[in-house]
């Protein structure tokens, strides 16, 4: 079998050599071994071309510089090793990669700069600053690009902008030499026709390794992969975050430590004392994780449901979806006793398409009161116990449910068409504070000290927008005083929000509105001391969703990258 894989290979590679001819793939004792040549590989020659095409740029020979990293820049055909992306050893060399790739995209755009190519250079700048908003030496690039395109004003604002996001994430200021260049334009200073020399690369240093990354990426699957990764079995494995699962962060390390698959797009998430659980919308199913084991337990058939609570071994689901496209037509709640798997569906709005995230519900702690809310209804519904009164006038957008012992008595909803927070006194079922929160306040949690409340629009009021800005935004109540007191921005979209282990915290990633794709899955922790960010968690992915604090860690869903 060994040998049959080892022939098709060899007429993969060298097609059309005869048997003892191949010079590739070649017999050695004990096993084979791949011949890689000189420059013969894709990431040897990008190599060998960034690294001249820098040289010639700091030479001051700007047209070959550009001509030489744009024939580099070309040999990349999507992500790099893309077949090897989940592969441990395989990690640290796309890094490097992808950060040579950057370094030699910044050193092809000075070339065009100085070449005079600023007006072509504007829009390609803009797309790379909003996929790597940190990355200084780009925004510099954009600020230069547009003062030369007469747009001062323009120019000033990417730093400004630059200088918020930083600020808001990071907590420092821009470096030196975006600082130099900002002052520069409001000088107008002469110099600024001439870009900076780039920065010494870091091409040489590294690792040749690529045979062997080729060698497993070509034969993954076989039994010569298996021996050409032998080697790297004993290194520590990084956790990578796959489409459809669901991602577990230690929060006491800020950091990823276990990937479970579950069923088909994952979205919202609940827990109790025994499991955690996800609804798989994609395919109308509940998965029980084990939490000690981090692992499923099972997966049944459930809903589409995109809001999920589980209290009193009861998991309640608020449904979404398409009519007559799921167990559970949306507008309604999905009851399921856990000890006797015996359901009840209960109507809350008219079966139609629409909203999926028409209907939403929570529960205080104890379970002893459940919530839940329809936005084409607009009303709020108490489900548990039954008796279905309801707060009419509220087009809910997210629940949240705070009380006391066995009894609940603050219902807090999300009005997104109206811009307010609305606060429902448990035991009068009136609404006692309407709250306005501008950009479009969606899911929200909430304890006795603080509510928490995220907002996806990007346009609030003249008003507020002239003094917080017009990013998606984290915004906090005072349930005392039930005024907004403070509003922490965000630099990518919220989705979700849950408190838990002393932080709040939100999963967001970012939006392009020209195609509708997502990139930058993140989350998001929160220091309600302080109201500042203190980490920020990458999951590497495209997509991500619900997410629930329990059992001393965070669960995130991770669904299929969009």
């Amino acid at each position: 079998m060994l040998q049959g894989y080892v022939s098709h290979l060899r007429k993969t590679l060298e097609p059309g050599r005869g048997r003892g001819e191949h010079e590739v793939l070649v017999s050695r004792t004990p096993g084979y071994m791949l011949q890689i040549g000189a420059d013969s590989l894709d990431a040897d020659r990008f190599q060998r071309l960034a690294g001249e095409g820098t040289r010639l740029l700091a030479n001051g020979d700007a047209e070959a510089a550009a001509e030489r990293l744009r024939t580099g820049l070309a040999l990349w055909r999507g992500p790099a090793l893309d077949d090897l992306a989940y592969e441990a050893f395989a990690k640290a060399d796309i890094e490097q990669l992808e950060e040579l790739r950057l370094q030699t995209l910044e050193d092809r755009i000075d070339a065009d700069l100085a070449l005079g190519r600023h007006d072509a250079l504007v829009g390609e700048l803009r797309e790379l600053v909003g996929q790597h908003p940190f990355r200084e030496r780009l925004r510099a690039q954009l600020m230069a690009a547009l003062y030369h395109c007469g747009r001062q004003a323009d120019a000033l604002e990417v730093y400004r902008e630059g200088r918020r996001a930083l600020l808001d994430e990071l907590g420092i200021e821009p470096g030196p030499a975006l600082r130099k260049l900002e002052q520069a334009i409001l000088r107008q200073d002469p110099a600024l026709g001439a870009p900076p020399p780039p920065p010494v690369p870091i091409a040489t240093r590294i690792r040749r390794r690529w045979p062997l990354l080729v060698g497993a990426g070509v034969l993954a699957g076989t039994a010569l992969a298996a021996v050409l990764a032998f080697g790297h079995s004993g290194s520590a494995k990084a956790v990578v975050v796959r489409a459809h699962s669901v991602a577990v962060i230690d929060p006491n390390k800020n950091a990823l430590v276990k990937d479970i698959p579950v069923g088909g797009y994952p979205g919202p998430l609940a827990a109790d004392d025994e499991f955690v659980y996800v609804c798989n919308i994609g395919d109308a199913t509940m998965s029980r994780i084990s939490p000690g084991k981090r692992k499923v337990y099972d997966t049944a058939s459930l809903s589409r449901a995109i809001d999920l609570v589980a209290v009193d071994k009861h998991l309640w689901a608020a449904d979404g979806g398409v009519a007559e496209h799921t167990p559970a037509p949306p507008g309604t709640v999905l009851d399921l006793d856990l000890r006797s798997a015996q359901t009840r569906t209960i109507r809350l709005g008219p079966s139609i398409e629409g909203d999926e995230e028409q209907t939403t519900i929570a529960a205080d702690v104890d379970g002893a009161e459940v919530w839940a809310g329809n936005k084409d209804s607009q009303t709020v519904t108490q489900v548990a116990p039954p008796t279905m009164a309801k707060i009419h006038g509220i087009a809910p957008g997210g629940l949240a449910v705070v009380g006391s012992g066995r009894a609940s008595d603050t219902i807090w909803a999300t009005d997104p068409s109206r811009n307010v927070v609305v606060r429902i006194d448990a035991k009068t079922r009136r609404i006692t504070h309407r709250i306005e929160i501008p950009g479009e306040p969606t899911r929200l949690a909430a304890d006795a000290r603080a509510v928490w409340v995220i907002t996806r629009e990007h346009n609030g009021p003249g008003e507020w927008r002239a003094t917080h800005g017009t990013t998606p935004a984290v915004w906090r109540i005072d349930p005392k005083t039930n005024e907004p007191v403070e509003r922490i921005p965000l630099s990518l979209t919220p989705m979700r929000i849950a408190l838990g282990a002393g932080s709040v915290w939100v999963t967001a990633l970012r939006v392009l509105s020209s195609n509708g794709k997502s990139v930058d899955a993140t989350v998001f922790r929160i220091d309600p001391a302080t109201n500042r960010i203190v980490a920020r968690i990458s999951l590497h992915t495209r997509a991500v969703d619900g997410i629930v604090v329990s059992h001393g860690l965070v669960w995130v869903a991770v669904p299929q990258s969009q």
